[in-house]
């Protein structure tokens, strides 16, 4: 069960937190909060890191295979439907890592804690 956001279209982590770690029910926000802070800076790296390399890995196929079929670039309707078709789902698909990344780095810290 996913917890988002609906104007961000964003997972809520405090309501994660929450239904997957049931000790954080009662807990303050500003705990939990500051769990998110950690896990957010601890993955930091390795997003900015996808957020440079996701584009060419999406659309240089793309552009590789429509050229292969005679489409120019940028010069037809269809190659940009398809550009920016590749573009919402390449960022549907990065907020999704990102969310997955997340949430693996607050299940280490949460592991970490209680050791």
């Amino acid at each position: 069960m996913e917890f988002y956001n609906e104007k961000e279209c964003r997972l809520n982590y405090t309501d994660w937190l929450k239904t997957e770690y049931p000790q954080f029910k009662n807990s303050s926000t500003v705990e939990t909060f500051q769990y998110i802070e950690q896990a957010k800076a601890d993955t930091k790296t390795i997003t900015i890191l996808l957020v440079f390399f996701m584009p060419f890995a999406l659309l240089y196929p793309m552009n590789h295979l429509l050229t292969s079929y005679g489409f120019a670039p940028f010069e037809s309707v269809f190659y940009w439907c398809m550009f920016l078709a590749v573009t919402f789902i390449g960022s549907k698909l990065m907020d999704k890592l990102e969310s997955e990344l997340i949430k693996t780095s607050l299940r280490k810290l949460l592991k970490n804690s209680k050791s």
